[in-house]
């Protein structure tokens, strides 16, 4: 493509862009291919106050896109024989009872059971979160399930993963990830959360008041509350170094990227397609790799299509921008051929099966409620309790107005038929079910689009 064209394309990525940014104060979007940088933007303010613009060295909480660092750090301590994923978590944390019947690859899975300390009544996002905090957060609460036999993303099993690290390596995880990650990366402008008045580039991070109707406000820093979950502190170019640094071997070996990069077995619960901190899927019908994060006043994204040789990230100080939905409109436009062929209906669809699962979608998002429709096990999961918090999630007042399918692969519980499904009030959300030998639905999950 000659850079006049390339230049065009940029100026409709920004345009798609900027509108799914929306209100936010600021961001940087980055996209690499094959290699190279072809797209690396700042958008607004790192600060609304000062008015300061974001640049390329801006700094941005990344979330929970630190989990594929604490991932990695074990498997680099596995590879060097100090740690195996059967290990029990109790190996290393005896006073924690549970931990005996826990290993470090259900950690990694996010199938231990263990509860989220950050949806503890006592949580604190306002101050640093220690081993003894979270473990006194958790200790009196049961496993929300038996070791294993769910999947359940919880913060506390990458914090409890940190401390594994740092006990194993003889240093705090933050110099862990430094020495043996950041700096063989060429990680130069990341740090950690507790840094962040050291860091002359930094953005402030902001939410929106009035449970997201108000007005924004500055949401204060992060201190360090997140640990080895989601302390990192990093820029879009950077995070395009870990990429490189990760799928090019220089961080743990071919056999580990694969596994890290692989959906863990699930039981029950819904289809979860997690790695050790990488969700996998496609989008427009390309495989890919990805994880989100957000904290108080930012939220991120980090996308990578191997087979592409693509990977966008996404970077903002506003926690009330969807960062996924900004990569994908950036995905979409660098590649509009593919983007097309994406309002296509894949070939195989099966009307049945369709019409199972706008039963079933009509069921879960507005009710009432048909459990004949799913299988023991997805029953079993889906609690009053979460069905509420799913049916909460949702636009409200919207229903499904247009249903296009889009494919259907092989998941760990049976066939996973994959939707584009367009809600009346102009949103877009991608379904999937799983749906198992007896044409039980054993799994369902949707995200934005």
């Amino acid at each position: 493509m000659s850079a006049p064209h390339l230049a065009f394309l940029f100026v409709l990525a920004a345009d798609a862009v900027v509108k799914a940014l929306g209100a936010s104060p600021g961001a940087q979007v980055l996209i690499v291919d094959h290699g190279r940088i072809v797209y690396d933007v700042p958008y607004g303010v790192r600060d609304v106050r000062t008015r300061l613009p974001v640049d390329d060295r801006t700094g941005f909480e990344i979330g929970s896109i630190t989990k594929q660092f604490t991932a990695a750090a074990v498997l680099q301590l596995k590879e060097r024989g100090k740690v195996a994923l059967s290990d029990p978590l109790g190996k290393y944390l005896p006073q924690y009872a549970a931990a005996r019947a826990i290993t470090l690859q259900q950690l990694l899975w996010q199938v231990s059971g263990i509860p989220d300390y950050t949806s503890s009544p006592d949580f604190d996002d306002s101050k640093p979160a220690s081993l003894d905090g979270v473990l006194a957060a958790i200790r009196s609460r049961p496993l929300d399930f038996a070791p294993g036999s769910q999947w359940e993303y919880s913060n506390t099993n990458y914090y409890l993963l940190g401390e594994v690290v740092a006990r194993v390596s003889g240093m705090p995880w933050q110099q862990y990830v430094r020495t043996n990650i950041f700096r063989p990366a060429g990680m130069e402008d990341s740090t950690f959360s507790e840094d962040e008045p050291h860091v002359a580039d930094m953005a402030t991070g902001y939410s929106q008041s009035g449970n997201g109707s108000g007005p924004i406000v500055a949401a204060g820093p992060m201190n360090g509350w997140a640990g080895a979950a989601g302390d990192i502190v990093s820029t879009a170019r950077d995070l395009a170094k870990w990429d490189a640094a990760l799928f090019g071997g220089r961080v743990i070996n071919a056999g580990d990227v694969k596994l890290m990069t692989s959906a863990g077995p699930v039981p029950a619960g819904p289809y979860s397609g997690y790695g050790f901190g990488w969700m996998t899927d496609a989008y427009d019908g390309v495989p890919r790799l990805w994880h989100n994060g957000g904290t108080n006043g930012f939220h991120s994204a980090n996308q990578v299509f191997l087979s592409l040789r693509q990977a966008v990230i996404v970077l903002s100080n506003g926690n009330f921008v969807d960062a996924s939905a900004v990569a994908e409109a950036a995905f979409d436009l660098h590649n509009p051929a593919i983007a097309a062929r994406a309002n296509v209906p894949a070939p195989g669809e099966n009307p049945a099966i369709t019409a199972l699962a706008k039963r079933a979608w009509a069921a879960i998002s507005s009710g009432p409620m048909d459990r004949t429709l799913f299988s023991d096990s997805f029953n079993a999961f889906l609690t009053d309790r979460r069905l509420q918090d799913a049916r909460a999630s949702l636009p409200g007042g919207q229903t499904a107005s247009d249903w296009i399918y889009r494919g259907r692969q092989a998941g760990t519980r049976g066939n996973v038929y994959t939707y584009f499904v367009d809600l009346d009030g102009g949103q877009r959300l991608v379904v999937s079910i799983a749906v198992d030998a007896a044409g039980k639905i054993a799994g369902l999950v949707y995200s934005p689009r």
